[in-house]
Order: C-alpha cells, then sequence, then structure tokens
C-alpha cells in the first residue's frame, strides 16, 4: 500500500500538465478530473481498470456473511480515507487515526464500525458503489473519483462527470461489518442486549411521554428507598452529579473529577461540582445551569428523578440523544447513551 501512495504521489506532477491542457481546451471540472486520473493510473498502474463508474478497485478481499444490498439503507463500515498522496484524512481505526494526529489523539475517542446510511441523499455515491458485491466481513480498497464523491445518483458515469464540480479523488478502505434496514432497532437491540447484560432480564424500558416508543427509553432506579412524602416539588432546585457513557462504558462527560480523572477525560480547565438543576411539571422545560438547551433523553432522565439522594441510570436511543450525525469524536452516529444521575441530598 506504501508502493502505491508513493507511486502516486510522484505521479502527482502530471496535474500541471492537464491543468494546461484544460485550459486550451476549456473543458469542464468532471472532464479534467477524469484525464488527470486516467492519466495517472494508465501510467503508474496499467494493470488497475475502472469500472463502470471510473472506480479504481485496488485491493478486494471477500468476505463469508451476507451479501450487501442497497435494499438495506444502513451499513456498519471501518473505513480509512485518503487523499491521492495518501495522507489520511480519516479513519475509524485508533492506530491509523493516531498517525494522522498523534498530538490530537486520545483514546478515549470513539474507535470502531460506524452505521451510516448509503442511500441517496445521505451516502455517497461511490461507497454504494464500493460496497456493490461485497459480503459481510469483506474489505476493499479503491481509488474513488470525484465525480462519486456525491450523494446524488445518475444512471451514467457521463452524468456524473457532466455534474462534478470537484476534483479531489480520494481512497477509500473499508471493512463491511454489518448492514440493516432501521437502525432504530438495532439500537433498540443494542440496548436491550445491554441491558440484560448488565442489569439482568427483569428491567424494562418506559415511558415519559405519551407517544414514547417501547425499547427506546430506560430508567433504572433505587426510587424504592424513597418515602411519598419526601417527593420534590414540581418546581424544585436540586443539585446534580452525572457521568455521561457510551454503551462500551467509555464516558464522554462528567461533572465528578474523580470519575473524569478514571476515565481520562479530564480537562484541568473545567471546574468539576454539582450541577443545578432547575426542575418543571414540564420534561422539555428542566433547565441545567440556567439552560434548557440538553438532550432529550437526559431531560427525561431529569424529569423521572423525584428524591433527593436518589441514583438512577437513563439508558436511551439516539434519536434522544445526538441522532444521525453523533457529537465530535466521542459520541459516533447512531450511538444510544448511558447517562448516571444522582440528585444530591
Amino acid at each position: 500500500m506504501n508502493r502505491l501512495f508513493l507511486k502516486i504521489t510522484v505521479c502527482l506532477a502530471v496535474s500541471a500538465l492537464i491543468a494546461g491542457c484544460a485550459q486550451e481546451k476549456t473543458i469542464s471540472t468532471g472532464e479534467q478530473a477524469q484525464e488527470y486520473l486516467e492519466l495517472l493510473m494508465s501510467t503508474e498502474y496499467p494493470d488497475f481498470h475502472p469500472n463502470q463508474w471510473g472506480m479504481y478497485i485496488l485491493k478486494d478481499t471477500p468476505g463469508t456473511g451476507a451479501a450487501w444490498t442497497k435494499d438495506l439503507k444502513y451499513s456498519s463500515l471501518r473505513s480509512t480515507v485518503r487523499s491521492m498522496d495518501g495522507t489520511i484524512l480519516s479513519s475509524t481505526e485508533a492506530d491509523i487515526a493516531q498517525q494522522l494526529d498523534e498530538s490530537t489523539y486520545k483514546p478515549y475517542n470513539y474507535y470502531g464500525p460506524r452505521y451510516q446510511s448509503t442511500a441517496e441523499g445521505s451516502g455517497y455515491a461511490g461507497l454504494e458503489y464500493l460496497l456493490d458485491g461485497m459480503k459481510i466481513g469483506g474489505s476493499r480498497m479503491a481509488v474513488i473519483p470525484a465525480w462519486l464523491i456525491t450523494t446524488s445518483r445518475f444512471n451514467t458515469k457521463e452524468e456524473y462527470i457532466a455534474a462534478c464540480t470537484s476534483s479531489s479523488h480520494m481512497i477509500y478502505e473499508i471493512t463491511l461489518v454489518g448492514q440493516c434496514d432501521d437502525i432504530l432497532t438495532q439500537e433498540i437491540e443494542d440496548i436491550r442486549a445491554y441491558v440484560t447484560a448488565n442489569y439482568g432480564k427483569e428491567q424494562e424500558s418506559c415511558t415519559y411521554k405519551a407517544d414514547q416508543k417501547k425499547g427506546t427509553f430506560y430508567f433504572i432506579s433505587d426510587s424504592t428507598s424513597f418515602k411519598a412524602d419526601e417527593k420534590r416539588a414540581d418546581d424544585a432546585v436540586l443539585e446534580l452529579k452525572y457521568t455521561g457513557r457510551r454503551l462500551d462504558g467509555q464516558a464522554f462527560d462528567t461533572n465528578d473529577q474523580a470519575m473524569a480523572l478514571s476515565q481520562g477525560i479530564f480537562v484541568s480547565e473545567k471546574a468539576y461540582e454539582t450541577s443545578s438543576v432547575q426542575f418543571s411539571s414540564n420534561y422539555s422545560s428542566i433547565a441545567l445551569n440556567g439552560s434548557s438547551s440538553l438532550i432529550e433523553g437526559f431531560k427525561a432522565g431529569l424529569y423521572k428523578m423525584h428524591w433527593a439522594g436518589q441514583k438512577a441510570t437513563v439508558i436511551f436511543v439516539s434519536d434522544l440523544g445526538y441522532g444521525s450525525t453523533g457529537s465530535g469524536d466521542l459520541i459516533p452516529p447512531y450511538a444510544p447513551l448511558i447517562f448516571e444521575l444522582e440528585l444530591q441530598k
């Protein structure tokens, strides 16, 4: 693989020639990108040939699982994306991410397979075509041309090239881990497995609003140890200690210094102290340290906390958290979350 990137780096000199030709011919961006890529690959790698979309498959390791199908919208992938000179742009792999930028690499960031949509309007056409023909467990590396780095879909390569506005080709290396059609159902299954493994089968999901879907929200509490007459007022103000985790157990946020240190997420500039919760009879109006801009699952968990001294664990799907985008490097897309809550006496 290093030989490939070295040769491509050397071959980048041909881009100056293509640019000069482009000025004389007045060709489109897509046509210029095509000429450059075809010259580069034919000069240095004549044994590699493009498929019908203009993509070059550089390496293909077959899988042994079910075949990938575009009928299932979400694919779980391990991936590394590089520019044509071999520069790493992104990776789901910890060791590669560390090579990318050791100064910003953090062991508590999320590394591993990520679910992403490969459907038109959200996933790149090039990624869909790269997955076509793969089986779960298989890996591929390919040069995805600039005209396929788009969420639009066309019927021919020529149509893609005509619509192309970029000249940046990319090298994708992917491993297909799994597929599903309904990401919410997949998350519910993942949460159920977590709850069963950590709390036992007797735990059941609960609701905090009328249209709550079964299995999307769990509230596991020690509330049976409190008396009814000790219940907080609807508008009470109480102090809270909390820790947020991914399902793999790694904490991503906490106001408990000891927890932050043990989880490797301590930030010296942060003041680790309890947070003030302004309760309300409506969960959506609950505020933490004066702000009601909180993810819904966290608010719902607070809404179900009724006693000073109460401890609870809240587990919920990504629709109640950070959804399809995730949050930075700590929370991937479609990630169920856990919050450990403790109201102070």
